[in-house]
């Protein structure tokens, strides 16, 4: 028994893998980091480990995505086999004496990658039967394209060692010889290396060859390697800077043609991508600086984060249709005074009025006004807006939105919106139009992240050497580009429009107004975006009420403040991202101003829209009371308004440390409903009309009628919050319209607007 177990103990693979435990602690992290992630345990509420067990290529889950991610990860084991190699192949002296050594080393090293392919393909067969409603067979037959991708990965790029004749190391050590010699840190560390194979040797009994038949080591062959230690260690540092300049190629091969749908690889290939890179980078500075690796690693952080603050070196996020070239506005107090002085509220007030007496002439009775919320949460967002402004819309005969006055909200939830806005001003045009089709449901459902996350690894880490020019203006590519592309073309490009095109169909009334209002990170306040100025959305327009302490110093009008930067001819699409800047998804704008004003998502500041729509209210409250027969704030949430409370376990002491801070950032949007109820309390006193709350909510616990169980599949889990949704979660979205309370709304509006014929 004990000569078994010894035989496992010593077995080369076995003393590889104790060794990246006791050694290679910073190379396991990667696996650590994987196996979280498709194990559900990273992330989750992001959707992480969706794009890695369903990834989505040319918009559709298939072999090819799954055989692209399988290349990639095939890349990183090759890069993981390297880095190991070049750690730890001098304390197997053996490796020296054998043919073919990186390749009977990688076989060995394959325990730990091997254990994540078997996991891989285990978890994407339950999810796909799971979350795609898949059987067995079809689901299988998708993962098999995994393992086969990362054979021929590895396959290729083994190839070139295995027609040669000579050695892995004498092929790459004969052409660096001479460079190395010539360098003195080379020198020092080939001394070095020469020391740590002296003094370091793990015992090994036995490993698997190329054919997996089992070797016995010869204990007397070890000298040998004596022979080949310069030769070893040029291989290495060779081998380094070979696997990241491939790496490097192809990323920048893959940017190059970053507008071709076809190079746009999956986004868990992406992040396999640029985890190979990283592994690589352990590798590298493990060896070189040895024990001092740590502080190398630091030093070299400082280094990179000192040089981007270089000009040269930082990046800039522009907002399209901007001037960057003109003088930039200097952003002060008394700029943004200026901005707002009493004329221009009374300017702004003046031109709204006659967007109300233009909507109100398309009655011929006092209307209900319906001021519409949207929140926002990325794509899930988006998808239920418009999967419930669809329903709504379709069961009061297209009443709802003729009510619609003004549309509020933030990142998804406006998105959604402004698409079916777009749809019922073309339906104006072409009466045959169906905004109800699923089809356009399924364009907002549509993934967006693969050629952000591309976009982020191709061109925002290392450099960005591509432009394009829009309205008379040049602007590099980045990953906020890549975003409005892909929605561009998800949306088939009916909001491919600058914000000026709107102007007269908002002032006509055509369409509802569209109160885009993301938030300044340098100080907090929102910055609305109209086609028609609103200053008035400003403090300055509120008197000694009760909202003035909930309002002060709130907004700035995008289209004064940027007047002279050429504020009408900015994108439509860019504004709708600026709403949505997602962190770290979708990079924060830079506006051309002094100092430069960075904005972030509109959800930062109210994530419902309650608060503008609101004070919309209030600063047409003497109209909005003579001129209706009441208002009705419709919010369309992604998220349960009265969250159930959970019991607390005991905490461990990292939980102790951290829970401050997650309770900050859980319960942000309760504290903005808290914020928003009192408003609309407030409101019901000041406002002499009528004034209704209502919610159409996405929840995935809801409670269903009698007749609609039987049908419904999976509806525990609340959608991802990301740019990417799988089959299931947009199951639960579309079907969660048929809760109990979301038939009681809608059937409620219904009614209310029927009242108005």
């Amino acid at each position: 028994m004990k000569k078994h177990l010894d035989s496992i103990i010593y077995s080369f693979p076995f003393q590889l893998v104790l060794n990246h435990f006791k050694k290679n602690q910073l190379l396991l992290l990667c696996w650590v980091l994987l196996f979280s992630v498709i194990n559900g345990g990273f992330a989750k509420s992001l959707g992480i480990p969706f794009l890695f067990l369903s990834p989505e290529y040319l918009n559709e889950v298939s072999f090819q995505s799954y055989f692209i991610v399988g290349l990639t990860l095939g890349g990183l084991i090759v890069a993981f086999n390297i880095a190991s190699y070049i750690l730890d192949g001098y304390k197997f002296h053996f490796i020296g004496t054998i043919t073919k050594p990186f390749s009977k080393f990688s076989l060995n090293n394959a325990i730990i990658p091997l254990a994540f392919l078997i996991n891989y393909i285990i978890q994407i067969i339950n999810y796909q039967m799971v979350y795609e409603f898949m059987s067995f067979w079809h689901a299988s037959v998708l993962a098999s394209a995994l393992p086969v991708g990362v054979f021929v990965s590895i396959f290729i790029l083994q190839l070139y060692f295995w027609f040669t004749n000579k050695d892995f190391r004498e092929v790459l050590a004969e052409r660096v010889e001479k460079r190395i010699k010539k360098l003195k840190i080379g020198r020092i560390a080939a001394v070095k290396y020469h020391q740590d194979l002296k003094s370091k040797q793990a015992e090994v009994d036995g490993y698997f060859d190329l054919k997996f038949r089992w070797i016995r080591v010869s204990k007397k062959s070890n000298h040998k390697v004596f022979s080949v230690i310069k030769g070893i260690f040029d291989q290495n540092h060779l081998n380094t800077v070979i696997a990241e300049l491939f790496i490097f190629i192809i990323i920048l091969i893959l940017g190059a043609f970053r507008d071709y749908p076809a190079f746009q690889i999956p986004a868990a290939a992406s992040a396999v991508l640029f985890l190979s890179i990283i592994l690589m980078a352990i590798g590298a500075i493990t060896f070189w600086f040895r024990s001092w690796a740590i502080t190398g690693a630091i030093l070299i952080f400082f280094l990179i984060n000192y040089l981007t603050t270089i000009d040269f070196l930082s990046k800039t996020h522009y907002a399209h249709g901007l001037n960057y070239k003109t003088k930039a506005v200097n952003y002060t107090q008394t700029t943004i005074d200026e901005h707002a002085s009493p004329k221009a509220i009374a300017d702004d007030r003046t031109t709204t009025l006659k967007i109300l007496e233009n909507w109100k002439s398309q009655f011929k009775e006092k209307p209900k006004m319906i001021l519409l919320t949207a929140s926002g949460g990325g794509q899930r967002a988006a998808y239920w807006t418009m999967n419930a402004l669809q329903k709504a819309d379709s069961i009061t005969n297209g009443r709802l939105f003729k009510h619609t006055v003004s549309i509020s909200g933030a990142s998804g939830g406006l998105i959604g919106a402004a698409y079916f806005r777009e749809l019922k001003y073309l339906q104006k045009k072409d009466r045959s139009l169906n905004v109800y089709s699923p089809t356009y449901l399924s364009n907002i459902g549509k993934e967006a992240l693969n050629p952000i996350i591309f976009s982020l690894l191709t061109n925002d880490i290392f450099i960005r050497y591509q432009s394009f020019d829009y309205g008379g203006y040049s602007y590099p590519k980045d990953r906020g580009y890549a975003f409005e592309q892909k929605l561009n073309k998800n949306l088939e490009g009916v909001l491919n429009k600058k914000l000026i095109d709107y102007k007269k169909a908002e002032l006509n009334a055509d369409i509802p107004m569209l109160f885009l209002a993301p938030t300044s990170v340098n100080d907090g306040r929102k910055l609305y975006i109209t086609p028609n100025s609103s200053t008035y959305m400003s403090s300055k327009s509120i008197l000694d009420d009760s909202l003035n302490a909930l309002m002060e110093n709130r907004s700035i009008d995008f289209l004064r403040m940027f007047k002279n930067q050429d504020a009408e001819n900015l994108s439509f699409l860019t504004a709708l991202r600026m709403s949505a800047s997602f962190p770290y998804i979708t990079p924060n704008v830079n506006l051309p101003s002094e100092p430069s004003l960075e904005i972030m998502d509109a959800g930062l500041a109210d994530n419902f829209g309650v608060s503008d729509a609101v004070l919309f209210l209030y600063n047409f409250k003497d109209w909005i009371a003579k001129n209706t027969s009441g208002v009705i704030i419709l919010t369309i949430r992604d998220s349960k308004k009265a969250a159930i409370i959970e019991k607390k376990q005991n905490l461990s002491l990292l939980e102790k440390l951290s829970t401050p801070i997650s309770n900050i950032y859980n319960n942000w949007s309760n504290v903005q409903d808290t914020r928003n109820d009192l408003l609309i309390e407030y409101a019901a006193e000041w406002f002499q009309g009528n004034l209704s709350h209502s919610m159409l909510t996405y929840d995935a616990g809801v409670a269903f009628s009698e007749d609609r169980l039987d049908k419904m599949k999976h509806i525990e889990e609340r959608a991802s919050l990301n740019w990417r949704l799988t089959g299931r979660e947009k199951y639960n979205i579309r079907n969660a319209i048929h809760s109990i309370e979301n038939q009681k709304t809608l059937s409620w509006l219904n009614q209310s607007l029927s009242s108005d014929d």
